[in-house]
């Protein structure tokens, strides 16, 4: 099995959009901050000036340590940097700027790990980021991280952040738009899980995070990214798991769980996680260096609204259930406006269709076939937009995009399009067929590049419906498209049936 088709089943198995479990490999990969070890070397040198102190506590502590050698060699690097950092000369600065925090017992390893991670920055213009961005608005349920720097909350802005444990348990969580940073962030450093103390009063408490973790590996699909296949934390949350089910409810974890490794030999496999009571978890692992492909697979399955603003929508739902009180600010907003919720603090959400006239444009489903910005519910769009709007557009409208996640029988005026429009040449009239023929035989270049060099941007729509469908590019036309209509603004389509014709010729070959 090829690595989309991989990604894209075990996501339409599930109905859900995926959640991303990210580990330390994650931030390396884009901010390249150290991983576990990296960073526990990085302080035993700064507080003793020895290049081996990390070997020394190292040959101090079992290698089958309960929660792992690094947690048992924080333990001991936390005990003499914090006597270092509360003694020492060189701390003094460090002592002034925490004092505070250090009255209060807080751990100055702690303290000064979060300070370390604070100032790590990332390219925001790098394409794997660019796409994380893109995937986070509609094609992501949520994220579950191990790591403490704030990576995820910059590239995830509008997601609701939960730290630890007991914020997990004491807010009302919705399960979609958010991150669980389930051991700890820089911004509270005492939250930080590190020390083998911290991993057995994690443990200790976990009934309700493994509770929720489970309902998320059972609903959703899961992408682990940043592990290690030998990494403690994923086996100890797996192992408490794997005490709570049976071997046939761990068999179906398969299909929903996906393990991204590293590896400049892109493969596809499957391993297996085994633990002493006899119950092993499986899942499939993908090895590759680009992970830009499968945030790209990642994103061609979409969920029909934002989910931030779902995350709103169970939210108030959730307390208006459960309140006595009725709220006198409240503003009404349609499923297409839905995207603009989070600029409020109430609403009531209208379900429905008037019946009485157009309750949107056609340039607006235009520029949704191209920004993918309307947010339309397709059955909607099918069952009552398109009927009423083909009345008085007698060329047609872009639907393909709508018709794609509809999944009912098509009649009427809609059927009747889909019939007379399902090729790229369908789309021009007799006198655009003669002036087609006539360009392609002098055009030297004709692919969607070569016809914008050749045009200029300001004109190559014009041309660009002579190309066949095989010598059109999706994404560069889509591009171009984009930007066209950002340079000329929206209202550039409104008498434009050229640059229509374009649009829904692209609706055509990109969804068809």
């Amino acid at each position: 099995m090829e690595l989309k088709a991989l990604v894209t089943e075990t996501i339409q198995k599930t109905g859900h959009q995926p959640f991303l479990f990210v580990g330390s490999g994650f931030s390396k990969r884009y901010m390249d901050t150290e991983k576990w070890d990296e960073l526990l070397k990085v302080f035993c040198k700064e507080y003793s000036g020895n290049d081996f102190q990390y070997n020394v506590y190292a040959n101090q502590v079992e290698e089958k340590d309960y929660y792992g050698r690094q947690p048992a060699i924080a333990t001991l690097l936390e005990r003499d940097y914090n006597n270092a950092a509360l003694t020492s000369e060189g701390y003094e600065e460090f002592r002034e700027k925490y004092k505070t925090k250090l009255k209060n017992n807080s751990s100055a390893l702690k303290i000064a790990v979060s300070e370390h991670l604070s100032c790590a920055q990332y390219d925001s213009a790098n394409e794997e980021i660019v796409l994380l961005r893109k995937l986070g608005k509609r094609s992501l349920s949520g994220v579950i991280t191990t790591n403490y720097d704030i990576l995820l909350e910059s590239i995830f802005p509008e997601y609701a952040v939960y730290v630890g444990q007991e914020e997990l348990l004491f807010n009302n969580i919705s399960g979609i738009g958010e991150i669980y940073k389930i051991h700890g962030s820089i911004l509270k450093p005492d939250s930080l899980v590190l020390t083998s103390l911290d991993y057995a009063e994690f443990e200790e408490n976990a009934s309700y995070l493994i509770a929720k973790l489970l309902t998320i590996f059972l609903e959703y699909p899961v992408i682990f990214m940043g592990y290690s296949l030998s990494d403690r934390n994923i086996r100890n949350i797996f192992k408490t798991i794997s005490k709570c089910l049976t071997q046939e409810k761990l068999d179906q974890l398969k299909d929903r769980l996906i393990f991204v490794e590293y590896s400049e030999n892109e493969q596809i496999s499957e391993f297996s996680m085994q633990f002493n009571n006899g119950n092993n978890v499986r899942m499939n692992k993908i090895s590759t260096a680009d992970f830009a492909k499968i945030y790209r697979v990642i994103g061609e399955t979409k969920s029909k609204y934002n989910p931030v603003i779902l995350r709103h929508l169970r939210r108030d739902i959730y307390e208006m259930a459960n309140s006595v009180q009725t709220s006198d600010k409240i503003v009404a907003v349609g499923f297409e406006n839905l995207d603009d919720v989070s600029k409020v603090n109430q609403f009531i959400l209208g379900v429905g269709v008037a019946k009485n006239g157009h309750i949107i444009k056609a340039e607006q489903l235009y520029e949704d076939i191209i920004f993918d910005n309307q947010y339309f519910d397709s059955d909607l769009v099918v069952e009552e937009y398109l009927p009423e709007l083909l009345k008085n557009n007698s060329g047609g409208l872009p639907m393909y995009k709508y018709l794609s996640d509809y999944s009912k029988d098509v009649f009427e005026r809609v059927k009747e399009n889909v019939l007379k429009h399902g090729t790229v040449d369908s789309f021009l009239n007799k006198q655009l067929r003669i002036q087609k023929e006539k360009y392609r035989v002098n055009a030297s270049d004709l692919s969607v590049k070569g016809v914008i060099e050749s045009e200029t941007e300001d004109a190559a729509y014009k041309k660009l419906i002579f190309l066949e469908e095989s010598e059109i590019e999706i994404d560069e036309l889509k591009e171009y498209l984009q930007k066209y209509i950002k340079n000329h603004t929206p209202n550039c389509l409104k008498n434009n049936p050229e640059l229509k014709r374009l649009i829904r010729i692209y609706d055509l070959v990109r969804y068809k």
